[in-house]
């Protein structure tokens, strides 16, 4: 048994610190998402109590379940036709009924049976009481609308008609229909349901025009037009999607996106002259959050935006913050929430106005490069880049330790620290133009260089030991060229690789058991021997040592772990995700398993553990195993690891965390 596993076999990730600081917590987590989040919806159940709707994606897109909102239980589903897959959903409504009841509207769309229809369900007993009605071709074209009378209808424009039906939710009965748009107009491309101040509640319609779009506002009950807004404007496509907002002092909006090729635009005009209100906002999806207060935000691309104002007011999507999926009013006066899938796959229910805000945007100088530096006196700095700066961590506490501007135009691409031979410590620095340079880490002043133009962009870089007790750079360019270099004067030490076939990818130093260090490479093949392949060279003679490691294509990945008992095995991950397992001398296979960026741990005691990122986790294996001996869950897009000691350093696509490995 490995020593990882003998005594009890768990280990645990302990954060040390993270930055920028977790702009969010969640008030609740749902889990049970195989394959992510497809549709939401909040349905009111009681006077007390609302459920989350949610289809899953991918395999499970045509799967709808329930969710409570405070436990984070699953509490019904699966709402299937019959108990039979129902086509994959498209869109969800929830509408309230007589006596206190919901109906939920699901819209499926199934290209093999049924096309695009439309089912009524009780959520309380997850029975199907109504359709197949014709369904909608997007979600665009499905909205509830109340009457005066306490009815609520659903209004669908079916899939290839051009005129919206109104159906009864509590008796799957036509209630209405059809609307048809005004001559010279497109059919409707939107739909959603105007509250006015006087109780009354009118169905509006968008519509495409040569002038821009057409607002069609319809009595839901008698079907007779009310009156027609026209909205001019010089953006291209067509209406993908409209709201209404109502304002603090009795006003009420209609915010109108239109789709150009993925571009999308959102316009706010006055429901009741039409007038445009305020500039244009531009961001996928439109999506109004209501708030306890009264007050409604607009979910628009990667932002919340107050609309009474135009101001941008948060984040969705970016910056720590999922994207919005659905927003959850309170029934007891609470916060509204908003639902959004994070990278574990998981759903995150939390407050937009609690939300933290991000007091640094770019203190963090996180660019996808990971260098932890032990400099002279044992103290481990981490180095992080931006486009041309390099920032400094104290790996331990995480405070900033100072930062290094390489230049004003010029992009990092990559970076590795050495020793000299006279005590001190340099970064040296590869940069899309084919630039080196060499940095002194204690002044921060320039040591050597390399001018641009001598070779192209440097994709790689690591330090390798030299037989004469030297550490130089190895470096691969996008030509094709690996070099060994002096990380003082970024000169070429050693001219023994000659010009590879293929540009390297990824290079890595890998200890052997007879004390040599050797280089490997992907990709990177030199002329003096060998075919194309992931390789072992040895950089006092720049010739192959043993053959290729089989069956790796386009690897973006090297892990080296050294074992107690002199043997080093070498962990390979190539663009799939997969992930084969070496014995470095040996070239048996010994794991295989799949995830993203990786990287070796080395605990107190016991030999090295791979650290592999997964669906916003992270999880430690034992490589002799290849058994899960532990994990943390960051529930963060995590783009790359790097390890120093026990000690973890995750980038993620909104900060870094370091996690120390520890005894569970």
């Amino acid at each position: 048994m490995s020593d990882a596993l003998r005594d009890g076999g768990v280990r645990e990730l302990a954060l040390v610190w993270e930055r920028p600081a977790g702009r969010l917590r969640p008030s609740v987590t749902l889990r049970g998402f195989r394959d992510g989040l497809g549709v939401a919806v909040a349905v009111p159940v009681g006077a007390d109590r609302v459920l989350l709707a949610a289809s899953g994606d991918d395999e499970e897109a045509d799967v709808v379940r329930l969710w409570d909102v405070l436990t984070g239980e699953q509490v019904g589903g699966p709402l299937r036709e019959n108990g039979k897959p129902g086509g994959r959903v498209i869109a969800m409504a929830a509408l309230p009924v007589a006596g206190g009841h919901t109906r939920l509207a699901t819209a499926h769309y199934d290209e093999d049976d049924d096309g695009h229809v439309l089912y009524l369900w009780d959520p309380v007993t997850g029975e199907q009481v109504g359709g197949p009605l014709p369904g909608p071709g997007a979600a665009s074209d499905l909205a509830a609308v109340s009457t005066p009378d306490g009815r609520s209808l659903l209004a669908v424009t079916p899939y290839d008609e051009e005129a919206v039906w109104l159906w009864d939710a509590a008796t799957a009965e036509r209630a209405g229909g059809p609307l048809n748009a005004p001559d010279g107009v497109d059919a409707p491309s939107a739909l959603t349901a105007l509250p006015l101040a006087d109780g009354r509640t009118l169905l509006a319609t968008a519509h495409g025009h040569a002038d821009g779009a057409l607002v069609c506002l319809w009595d839901p009950v008698t079907g007779e037009p009310v009156r027609t807004l026209r909205c001019p404007h010089d953006d291209e496509g067509r209406p993908s999607a409209l709201a209404a907002v109502p304002l603090p002092d009795g006003g009420r909006l209609l915010a109108l996106s239109r789709n150009d090729d993925d571009h999308e635009t959102v316009r706010l005009w006055d429901a009741e002259t039409g007038a445009p209100v305020g500039g244009p906002v531009t961001g996928p999806g439109l999506r109004p959050v209501p708030l306890a207060d009264g007050t409604t935000l607009l979910a628009i691309g990667s932002g919340l935006w107050d609309p009474a104002s135009g101001r941008r007011v948060g984040d969705l999507g970016t910056n720590g913050v999922p994207a919005a999926a659905a927003a959850v009013p309170s029934r007891d006066g609470g916060p509204t929430l908003l639902a959004g899938e994070v990278p574990s796959g998981a759903v995150w229910l939390w407050d937009p106005t609690a939300v933290r805000p991000s007091t640094e945007p770019a203190g963090v100088g996180w660019g996808g490069l990971l260098a932890p530096v032990t400099v002279p006196g044992g103290r481990t700095l981490l180095a992080t880049r931006g486009d041309t700066t390099v920032w400094w961590w104290d790996l331990r506490t995480g405070e900033a330790a100072g930062r290094l501007h390489t230049g004003d135009t010029d992009v990092l691409t990559a970076m590795a620290a050495a020793p000299l031979p006279d005590g001190r410590t340099v970064l040296v620095t590869g940069h899309r133009s084919g630039a080196l340079r060499s940095w002194d880490l204690a002044t921060g002043g320039l040591v050597g260089s390399l001018p641009p133009g001598r070779t192209s962009e440097i994709r790689t870089m690591v330090p390798i030991p030299s037989p004469d007790g030297r550490t130089l750079i190895a470096t691969g360019s996008h030509s094709g060229i690996i070099r060994l270099r002096d990380p003082e004067t970024c000169d070429t030490a050693s001219d023994v690789f000659n010009r590879p076939e293929r540009p390297p990818l990824v290079l890595a130093r890998v200890p052997m058991p007879d004390g040599r260090t050797l280089l490997a490479g992907s990709e990177a093949t030199p002329a003096r021997g060998g075919g194309k392949g992931v390789r072992l060279w040895d950089p006092a003679t720049g010739l192959p040592v043993g053959g290729p490691f089989e069956h790796h294509r386009h690897v973006e990945h090297f892990a080296a772990l050294p074992l107690p008992d002199g043997r080093t095995l070498l962990a390979v991950r190539d663009f799939d995700d997969a992930i084969r397992v070496w014995d470095a001398d040996s070239r048996r296979l010994v794991a295989e398993l799949t995830g993203g960026p990786m990287a070796a741990l080395a605990p107190p005691g016991g030999h090295p553990l791979l650290a592999v990122a997964r669906r916003g986790a992270i999880e430690l294996w034992d490589p002799l195993t290849c058994r899960g001996v532990g994990s943390r869950l960051l529930e963060r897009p995590i783009r790359a690891l790097a390890g120093a000691g026990s000690h973890l350093v995750v980038g993620c696509a909104d900060g870094l965390h370091v996690l120390d490995l520890v005894r569970g």
